[in-house]
């Protein structure tokens, strides 16, 4: 099966905040650079699960688009289809509390004008892009199979468009917050609605709920993003819903264990994991 993640890449600056609280001012205790993007973030979960993916956004013309690359070329990511377009890399600042939690500001720079190079793939997943923006990838009609998890700000800013393009779709992943918001406007439902539940871990409208592996909490930023690689890893592979999301929980709670939106883990590590909790993975 040729899959394609569609979506954002960015550059991830994260700063670890020393003190809790409102304080008007806080130090820093730490602070790293890295890739993110919901689709780069995607991408390399899929990759480490050593599933053959195609990457296909927008870098820029700047030192971040140069460093993007370098990043995804050594997690070894087929970035063929990735364009490289005059303008600003997509940017996100991510601060993140001592319990984990995380305050999110992004710039989407030229990720706004990616254009599809290549078509022919049995699968898409789109993460954080807009509604028209799909449609310059699959059209506005026709039997494409691909999944969607527009994000919050797309999600609030373009209800009706997001509720459009979910009645297309395969599979739609929102939060909690999200589905609130956007269950009202749907007047068709796509085959699945996956909803994350944070800390409690995740279910299926009108199917299963999967509580959430024990984690220690470190940074929750890529935790949505790695879910949906563990979910769609298992649900490519025709297992059943409810082994779906124990996957995507799986992911879910290594990811948040560690910094970063994607923290360096091995097959084995995850391999491990899995069958200690009884987890489809081969």
């Amino acid at each position: 099966m040729k899959i394609s993640i569609v979506g954002n890449v960015n550059i991830d600056l994260s700063a670890f905040i020393s003190e809790s609280g409102n304080n008007e001012e806080n130090r820093i205790s730490e602070m790293s650079f890295a890739i993110g993007g919901s689709a780069s973030n995607t991408s390399i979960m899929l990759s480490r699960l050593r599933k053959s993916i195609y990457l296909q956004g927008a870098v820029g013309s700047d030192f971040f688009g140069e460093m993007a690359l370098e990043l995804l070329k050594r997690e070894g990511l087929n970035i063929d289809y990735l364009l490289k377009l005059n303008g600003k890399t997509g940017f996100c600042f991510s601060a993140i509390s001592k319990d984990g939690q995380r305050h999110l500001f992004t710039y989407r720079g030229v990720n706004e004008k990616a254009y599809p190079i290549e078509d022919g793939f049995d699968f898409y997943h789109f993460g954080g892009v807009t509604p028209d923006q799909i449609e310059r990838f699959v059209g506005k009609t026709g039997e494409v199979r691909f999944s969607y998890n527009p994000g919050g700000i797309v999600t609030f800013e373009k209800t009706n468009g997001v509720a459009a393009i979910a009645a297309r779709c395969e599979v739609l992943f929102v939060n909690e917050s999200e589905w609130n918001h956007l269950e009202h406007s749907l007047t068709v439902e796509p085959k699945e609605i996956v909803v994350t539940l944070g800390a409690r871990g995740s279910k299926i409208k009108n199917g299963p709920e999967e509580a959430a592996l024990p984690a220690k909490v470190i940074d929750t930023t890529g935790a949505g993003d790695s879910f949906i690689a563990g979910f769609l890893h298992a649900y490519l592979s025709g297992k059943d819903p409810a082994q779906c999301l124990k996957l995507g929980n799986l992911l879910a709670s290594m990811v948040v264990s560690r910094p970063g939106a994607s923290p360096a883990f091995t097959y084995n590590e995850v391999s491990d994991l899995a069958n200690r909790y009884d987890v489809y993975l081969h």
